[in-house]
């Protein structure tokens, strides 16, 4: 089974979603509505306690909003850091049954050298006891 991680922005002051997330949003339906993957992992938690609810809350209500299954949609919302996503997503993944992941996020955000997120995960990966060649990264193309 093959998950997607779908990363979390900071959400607005009024909770409506940024433009970073919109775009990220967009790119998991389009990849669950080929079939490429089985579940996606909506990861983020409460980075702004002015928008009052988690990141991860507002992209699983967009995505069930845009049709896709509720139980197809599985919360991470205790992250609030690219590290704790890798944490915290990862091992969700695992007990989910995935045996691949799909990472998803920006371009912008996934080349940050100071934060390098791919070897944040593919580190959690290896601590959850996946392969080497279970990590897929797809992003936008800004």
């Amino acid at each position: 089974m093959k998950a997607l991680i779908l990363l979390g922005n900071r959400m607005n002051d009024d909770g409506s979603l940024s433009e970073a997330m919109l775009i990220r949003l967009a790119l998991a339906e389009a990849r669950y509505r080929r079939g490429d993957v089985d579940l996606i992992i909506v990861s983020g938690g409460l980075a702004n306690p002015v928008a009052g609810l988690t990141e991860a809350r507002a992209m699983k209500k967009a995505l069930t909003a845009r049709g896709i299954p509720a139980d197809a949609v599985a919360e991470e919302d205790d992250s609030l850091t690219t590290v704790q996503n890798a944490k915290y997503a990862v091992p969700l993944a695992r007990a989910k049954g995935a045996d691949e992941i799909v990472l998803c996020s920006s371009r912008e955000h996934i080349e940050r050298w100071y934060l390098n997120p791919v070897r944040l995960f593919r580190r959690a990966m290896r601590k959850a006891g996946y392969a080497k060649n279970a990590l897929e990264v797809f992003t936008d193309e800004r």
